[in-house]
């Protein structure tokens, strides 16, 4: 996710940090942009199109897109943002795929789209603040600088637990103790006032960022439906195949499919796949195939192999880029390597309804951690420990009875969510809907009228938006829902949405204003000559095999070698998919980047 490079200096520290930025500057001249700050501190920004970052107004960078709902608007890209009326907040708050800057004489601010697509950490020192979306380059960086990179010990201990949810960060810390995550609803700020000192991360209580909009759930949830459905309508009117669904047998592709479906433009311009087409997810192909058939719409392109190679281009490097943009912070080794030539093209993904119906079974991270204890003690210690730090940074208890769902919204929705940023900030989450996300937060006694449960939030969204869609079969039958049922739920929720009821968003600014993919300067922070090739086990296995004796020749070797030694059998086990979910090789790799 090495997508932006932010270095703000003062006093002594500030020569060093300039010279490595005169340095990349010389190489790439159009990815590093300098701007003097009040009180003597002075700002660089590393970006691939560094200038068109910058807000005419100055004041603000402006890197990305948003999407605002109740203002029914799309901003692309810092031409966009500075079209705004001047008292306007702008992208405060924002989903979407951002990072944005701003500053006065008094204070910079830094943060990112709502639910952190794109990443943010910062290493702080007096005089110096560094924010990127890569913790690897900020690692890369101090090093250069001179500055210590310190094995958090707590966090190496934590990783020893092998489950999915801490196959990301499990916190605000990462393995490096001078680089912190900023996890969901938190801000960087540094008062320019004060002199060389170190920034602060603005803490704010996630309830207060998600509140519940009303005790009317039939008419919080018809706002959502309509908002996804107006949000894919406007998307696909931006051109053919702007809006590009990839559909499985589940629920949650479907309701996005039930938003271009209720959209005459979407339906006419929209690109529909089913990439699930292998024996193992033939159910999904079916499913999908019947759909096609049934709801009229093409499924799959009519276009030459040739003609979609050419609308590609390819990462040169995935495992530079992996290191990149994923070692620190999400360790399975997958990555896509690829991106689209043309601008404007978005993933609209179904990624997001976990945030209502649950990822980690609707309970207290207490017991998670339980759980946990009853085979590995210790280390559910410092998952306990890293858990609940980040949770008490967001203002949640970690007795709270979501907890844990809480704890995924800021950090696995965001990091696991968040994955296509290393190629491209197209990615369209539009089932993140905030009003709803503090609805599925509430406990059973708080539920408002004709609210069931968080789990069946996406089911209404569903059958508001198509109720014949509701009622067709999914990939398990236990997804699968009468029409009886449909019919009687969607009398409850005041009947279904129409296409009557979309709006087309103003668009500020244009898609091609986005800048995206690997950044050339950024790319540099990593060896290349050493940790370079594709994401095989051919090139992947040595990498394994040498990131094993660091750990073997450190402080960790007892604790870790169960880990290392199922990091080198996964490496080359055909049965163990190279980007399995636990990721199991890739924390090996990450500790012994640290370190070295």
């Amino acid at each position: 996710m090495a997508n932006y490079l932010l270095v703000v200096r003062h006093g002594p520290v500030a020569p060093a940090a300039e010279d490595i930025l005169s340095a990349l500057s010389r190489r790439h001249p159009r990815e590093v942009l300098d701007r003097p700050l009040g009180g003597g501190w002075a700002l660089s920004w590393v970006a691939r199109d560094a200038a068109a970052d910058v807000d005419a107004r100055d004041g603000t960078l402006f890197s990305g897109f948003a999407v605002d709902d109740e203002n029914e608007r799309i901003v692309f890209g810092a031409s966009g943002h500075s079209r705004l009326p001047a008292e306007d907040p702008g992208a405060e708050d924002l989903p979407g795929c951002y990072t944005r800057v701003r500053w006065d004489q008094q204070t910079l601010s830094v943060s990112t789209d709502l639910y952190r697509s794109m990443s943010m950490f910062v290493s702080t020192e007096p005089g110096l603040v560094l924010v990127s979306d890569s913790a690897y380059v900020l690692m890369s960086l101090r090093r250069r600088l001179g500055l210590q990179c310190t094995v958090d010990a707590t966090v190496a201990d934590s990783l020893r637990w092998g489950n999915s949810m801490s196959a990301q960060l499990m916190g605000s810390r990462t393995l490096v103790k001078e680089i912190s995550y900023v996890p969901v609803g938190q801000r960087v700020r540094l008062s320019l006032a004060r002199g060389p000192i170190r920034s602060e991360v603005q803490r704010r209580p996630l309830r207060e960022v998600f509140q519940v909009g009303s005790d009317d759930y039939a008419a919080e949830v018809r706002t959502a439906a309509v908002r996804i459905a107006s949000l894919v309508h406007t998307i696909a009117g931006g051109g053919p195949q702007h809006a590009r669904l990839s559909l499985s047998g589940g629920k949650d592709s479907r309701i996005c499919l039930a938003a271009a479906l209720l959209s005459p433009v979407a339906r006419e311009t929209a690109r529909f796949s089913c990439t699930n087409m292998s024996e193992q997810h033939r159910r999904d192909f079916e499913v999908v195939s019947a759909l096609a058939e049934e709801f009229r719409f093409p499924l799959g392109t009519t276009e030459t192999a040739e003609d979609r190679n050419q609308q590609l281009w390819r990462v040169a490097n995935p495992v530079g880029l992996w290191y990149s943009d994923n070692s620190l912070n999400y360790y399975a080794l997958k990555l896509q390597a690829y991106g689209l030539r043309a601008k404007g093209r978005f993933a609209v993904a179904g990624y997001g309804s976990e945030l209502y119906k649950g990822n980690y079974g609707l309970r207290p991270v207490t017991a998670v951690v339980d759980s946990i204890a009853r085979t590995q003690p210790a280390v559910a210690e410092s998952v306990r420990a890293v858990c609940e730090e980040v949770l008490h940074e967001i203002g949640i208890s970690p007795n709270d009875p979501l907890s844990a769902e809480w704890h995924y919204l800021a950090l696995r929705n965001a990091l696991h969510g968040g994955r296509f940023t290393p190629v491209t900030k197209f990615g369209l989450r539009p089932l993140q809907q905030r009003n709803l996300v503090g609805l599925s937060k509430l406990t059973p006694d708080r539920y408002p009228n004709r609210m069931t449960g968080p789990r069946n939030i996406p089911d209404d969204l569903l059958l508001l938006l198509s109720p014949a869609l509701a009622t067709r079969p999914f990939d398990r039958a236990e997804k699968d829902r009468s029409p009886r049922e449909v019919v009687d739920r969607l009398r409850r929720l005041g009947g279904p949405v129409s296409s009557a009821d979309l709006t087309s968003y103003r668009v500020f600014g244009e898609a091609e204003d986005v800048a995206d993919g690997p950044v050339p300067s950024l790319m540099s922070f990593v060896d290349q000559d050493r940790l370079r090739g594709r994401l095989t086990r051919a090139v992947v296995a040595p990498l394994v095999d040498a990131a094993a004796d660091v750990v073997e020749a450190s402080a960790l070797a007892t604790t870790w070698a169960a880990l290392v030694e199922q990091a080198r059998s996964d490496v080359r086990d055909s049965a163990v998919p190279l980007g399995q979910a636990r990721g199991v090789p890739g924390r090996v790799l990450a500790l012994a980047e640290v370190l070295r």
